[in-house]
């Protein structure tokens, strides 16, 4: 995990699947007179540079950001999502892709209380850099799962709580539902976003099992593949496991994330989104 860098992934078909869920979710809560708290468990550095070695390495943002970032559609969610990254670059030209510490801060306010974890020291010294004169976020090189050992919060307070692990051990897995578990209890009145990526489609309808074994109800699982399940090394789909959602939530953003594959999937690809309970 601690030679995980994140500029390698940025901008591809996760980040916007993920991001524009993030907004979503964050303009469910976030109002002009309320404050929230925003929790970002594996933040990153935080903006990653397309022109940087780590993303030109693997060139993933052509899978994703470059790919959408002018396609025309009449859906408020992706319109929304591509104004956000345009107005962070000031300009419908990208030359940076903001990861989700910087989208939020962007549409939050010096009222809300931004928690940001990273433990990858050189994401880390990229994400104090970049966030370290905002007075309401709080920056820690420490592992996101021992959060609520770290910080006391506010139960009642609205929030979003974003579990982002790179999965690279697959000891993320395992600690991820633990930390849902035991931590549960500080998510009232928090949506829970918890993204994962489909490497193995075995492994992951065990992973979702997991969840379900927690007791916690209304699980809203979205999931969108821009290719074919294989057996060769490669994420194929990638998706969110969200918590404390509205029943409607699936019903208003099932088109988004149709429209959504439609202009990220890979030719030939027959598997179709998931968007359910």
């Amino acid at each position: 995990m601690l030679s995980y860098k994140h500029g390698f992934h940025a901008g591809n078909h996760a980040d916007v699947l993920k991001h524009i869920c993030l907004i979503y979710f964050l303009k469910s809560i976030k109002k002009v007179d309320n404050s929230i708290i925003y929790i970002d468990t594996h933040s990153g550095g935080g903006i990653y540079n397309l022109n940087h070695e780590y993303m030109k390495k693997n060139k993933e943002y052509q899978t994703g950001i470059s790919k959408i970032i002018n396609f025309k559609t009449e859906d408020p969610y992706l319109r929304y999502y591509f104004k956000t990254i345009k107005n962070i670059n000031k300009s419908s030209k990208i030359k940076f892709y903001p990861g989700s510490p910087k989208i939020i801060q962007f549409l939050t306010n010096t009222k809300d209380q931004l928690y940001f974890y990273e433990l990858h020291k050189n994401e880390y010294k990229d994400l104090k850099k970049n966030f370290s004169k905002f007075g309401n976020i709080k920056i820690k090189n420490k592992d996101g799962f021992t959060f609520f050992d770290e910080e006391k919060i506010n139960n009642e307070k609205k929030g979003l709580v974003l579990i982002d692990p790179s999965y690279e051990i697959k000891d993320d897995y395992s600690k991820v539902i633990n930390f849902v578990k035991i931590n549960y209890t500080h998510f009232k009145n928090k949506i829970v976003m918890i993204w994962y990526p489909v490497l193995n489609r075995l492994s992951i309808n065990e992973y979702i099992d997991e969840f379900k074994k927690t007791g916690i109800k209304d699980i809203l699982r979205i999931e969108m593949p821009i290719e074919n399940d294989k057996v060769e090394k490669g994420m194929t789909a990638s998706g969110l496991i969200v918590l404390n959602t509205h029943k409607k939530t699936s019903r208003s953003i099932r088109g988004t994330i149709t429209e959504l594959q439609n202009c990220l999937h890979i030719k030939d690809n027959k598997k179709k989104i998931i968007v359910n309970y």
